[in-house]
């Protein structure tokens, strides 16, 4: 499930070329940049139970943040829309040795930043892979 993190991260660094975009458990470098994408874990669910196999539903974070200025407006609004257009129902394939199905944004909110010059959003996608159990 977390191997998903460099599908995504290798999947934004494509269209995000004005940004840094940096897994949280695979990024390393600076992340005080003017333009950053933090892709990371952050929320879980069953989508579904059944005898011998669990759905699991991982919530994928993408935090869009820049630094205030003129430009920050336009520069969130071009990455909020990049940022849908490359996950909204796109397909990771296989991660972690199972395969995920199509990420689905579930949910969007402003960041909790502690005033540090910085304006953001947090883009929430959902997706689903089996695992197996016993029968």
């Amino acid at each position: 499930m977390f191997l998903l993190e460099i599908n995504i991260v290798e999947r934004l660094r494509e269209s995000l070329p004005a940004w840094e975009v940096l897994g949280f458990s695979t990024g390393k470098g600076n992340r005080d940049a003017a333009a950053l994408v933090s892709v990371m874990f952050a929320a879980g669910a069953l989508a579904d139970v059944k005898e011998g196999a669990v759905a699991l539903a991982p919530g994928w974070s993408v935090l869009l943040s820049v630094k205030r200025g003129p430009a920050a407006a336009a520069l969130l609004d071009t990455g909020i829309a990049k940022v849908v257009e490359r996950l909204h129902n796109w397909v990771p394939g296989e991660a972690g040795g199972r395969k995920w199905g199509a990420l689905k944004l579930a949910r969007f909110s402003p960041p909790e930043f502690a005033d540090g010059g910085l304006i953001g959003i947090e883009l929430l996608f959902s997706t689903t892979g089996r695992y197996f159990g016993q029968e």
